[in-house]
């Protein structure tokens, strides 16, 4: 029943539980937060409607997502928001940065190094992205890459770390280039 009173009704149509896949997921270069997804399976059965959805976690309101049902995937990937209990930072080692001059051209080492920290009282799955630039102009080159532990795509410059973080530990991972570039060309990183 709706009442004719010109307010906003929400009415509950059906309800599901859903078996999901829980990962965590972060970029540090792009955001300094780690997100938490549901990865659903089978999730045509539901018939689900595209549009907003309401995240409750850990009973707590967490904030809106939305859901597309004309992907053409075989699961479905939730994002669930930002869990405060993940802890990232991204820095660069300063002690391996240099800048300097050989000849005409400009040489620039770059070091970083990401720190990630389960602050939660279960283990947990996290997959972390980052990336190394990717020159398209043969004057400027990127030598001397060291992915470390990553699954590395040298052609998109993507390093990606999949891992499991126990209850309050942290992770450390590393990464460093070289850059070579005429020094009157100015380059953005």
């Amino acid at each position: 029943t709706v009442v004719s009173d010109g307010n906003i009704t929400v009415i509950e149509i059906d309800h599901y539980s859903v078996p999901a896949a829980f990962s965590y997921f972060t970029a540090p270069i792009i955001n300094k937060n780690v997100f938490l997804t549901a990865k659903i399976g089978d999730w045509k059965q539901y018939n689900l409607l595209p549009g907003e959805v309401n995240v409750y976690f850990e009973d707590s309101y967490s904030g809106i997502t939305t859901i597309n049902p004309y992907a053409i995937t075989d699961s479905l990937t939730i994002s669930l928001g930002v869990d405060p209990n993940v802890a990232i930072k991204r820095k660069p080692i300063n002690n391996y940065k240099k800048n300097t001059l050989i000849g005409n051209n400009r040489v620039l080492d770059q070091a970083y190094e990401i720190e990630i920290k389960n602050n939660k009282l279960t283990t947990i799955d996290v997959v972390i992205v980052d990336r190394i630039p990717v020159s398209e102009n043969r004057e400027i080159k990127v030598d001397d890459v060291e992915t470390g532990t990553s699954d590395y795509d040298a052609k998109k410059g993507i390093l990606k770390w999949k891992t499991t973080i126990s209850p309050n530990q942290s992770n450390t991972y590393k990464f460093s280039y070289t850059i070579k570039h005429p020094r009157y060309k100015k380059i953005n990183l």
